[in-house]
């Protein structure tokens, strides 16, 4: 039989699957079975696949959409079963290099004790920029790290790049690290978003090495960077990440993480209520209950909004201003060119007619860049502030947000600490899960 199955999950992305298939059968490699999952699109996506492609692939149609998760799922478990030594996860709108798969196989092949190896990824778009090249599991900031992330490829990225977890739009797995440990396939409950970065961090808890090489390269399209029309990622990223490190935080650091974790929370809710986002605002509480109360799986119809995120209070203050000019902030991000370059595009969307000022002086609106407007009290009241996010201060309601924000941030964290400090011991004894190797549970603890 075949050394490697190779699944990739589709969701009403017609044109991209098609070709996403195309580039594997390009490979050049032929060592493998292509599986098909189509997680109930509404487009013509399987009837174009079958057209095209035929018997050259096993297409599988779930009844209903399963989520990200869900739909490799149904995938992986035929490739369990057939007993392929490899298995191959990509998304639909990848594109993979010749040699992409070929490279992946020979890596496992010849390093027996790494179980994960994933590809470089590079943007679709920008193909000279790396989109990403694994991830670390960051246990101070509660977040993860991604590799690399819009890195301009000069030749110095390494050619193999240990990390802590990988996403699924490109990563081979040895089978026999799923088959004989309880690492187990993809968590369904999580839908979609976390989903890949828990399952592939099982591997590296297990005692895996978990790798990125650059031999295999794909260009990956991902989400475009118009507005999305509902609250649907801000539900799942935010409650999938809660959830993940609630489970997975070493306990000497529950502290800590309950501090940082809630600090983000309020962060993401603050502002939200700033910028007058009341939708979102309401769906990332959905997300941050239903993680304290361990609700998992496809979130009910009314947690996802319509996205109401606007920008009418600060278009109305440019409206009839003629020039602008732009200070730099203080940090690498804010005192770079791209960080003006980026902030002057969107000032110019909300008023095309503006033109930049040679001089501060003679500008209409002087605008100070920073990190982020709710650190910017006690600053001078004579400027606008603007983040990279795009909040801005203009005016004295504004500046009493700010003055508020430190004050309401400690009073939101003391009220809500210890409760969720008790859910997480909940969820973590509702969750655990018990690793046979090494002597460690599915939290990186020993046991």
């Amino acid at each position: 039989m075949k050394k490697t199955g190779i699944v990739i999950c589709n969701f009403n992305k017609r044109e991209y699957v098609v070709n996403c298939i195309q580039s594997v059968l390009e490979s050049k490699t032929d060592d493998f079975d292509i599986y098909v999952v189509d997680n109930a699109s509404a487009d013509d996506s399987v009837r174009a696949i079958e057209e095209t492609y035929g018997d050259r692939v096993t297409l599988l149609v779930n009844e209903e959409n399963l989520g990200g998760s869900g739909g490799f799922n149904t995938g992986i478990r035929q490739v369990l079963e057939k007993g392929y030594e490899y298995l191959y996860c990509l998304d639909n709108d990848v594109l993979v290099d010749e040699n992409a798969i070929g490279a992946l196989v020979d890596y496992l092949d010849g390093h027996p004790d790494t179980g994960v190896a994933g590809s470089i990824v590079y943007h679709m778009d920008f193909p000279d920029y790396v989109q990403q090249y694994g991830l670390d599991i960051d246990f101070d900031h509660y977040t993860a790290v991604t590799h690399y992330a819009d890195f301009l490829d000069d030749g110095t990225v390494p050619e193999v790049k240990e990390c802590d977890t990988v996403a699924t739009c490109s990563v081979m797995i040895r089978t026999s690290c799923i088959r004989n440990s309880d690492i187990g396939i993809m968590p369904e409950d999580n839908f979609i978003y976390w989903d890949d970065m828990e399952w592939i961090y099982r591997f590296t808890l297990a005692g895996w090495r978990v790798v990125t090489v650059k031999a295999s390269m794909v260009l990956h399209k991902m989400g475009s960077n118009a507005r999305p029309v509902n609250t649907f990622i801000n539900y799942y990223m935010w409650r999938n990440r809660l959830d993940f490190f609630m489970r997975y935080t070493p306990e000497k650091k529950l502290d800590q993480m309950s501090f940082r974790v809630l600090g983000s929370v309020f962060d993401s809710l603050y502002e939200s209520m700033y910028r007058e986002k009341h939708n979102v605002m309401r769906t990332i509480s959905y997300a941050f209950f239903d993680a304290v109360r361990g609700v998992r799986g496809k979130a009910a119809d009314y947690k996802i909004m319509k996205n109401d995120a606007n920008d009418t209070k600060f278009r109305k203050y440019l409206d009839g201003k003629q020039s602008y000019y732009i200070l730099p902030g203080e940090s690498e991000e804010t005192a770079s060119a791209k960080g003006e370059e980026m902030a002057e595009e969107y000032i110019c969307s909300l008023n095309p007619k503006l033109s930049a000022a040679r001089m501060q002086k003679e500008a209409d609106v002087v605008i100070k860049l920073c990190d982020f407007v709710m650190h910017c009290a006690g600053s001078d009241r004579n400027l606008v502030y603007m983040d990279m996010q795009q909040n801005v201060i203009l005016d004295e309601e504004d500046w009493k947000c700010v003055e508020n924000y430190a004050y309401t941030k400690s009073l939101f964290i003391y009220m809500n600490q210890a409760p969720f400090l008790d859910a997480v011991q909940t969820v973590r004894k509702r969750n655990r899960r018990t690793e046979n190797k090494g002597g460690i549970d599915a939290y990186g603890q020993e046991i």
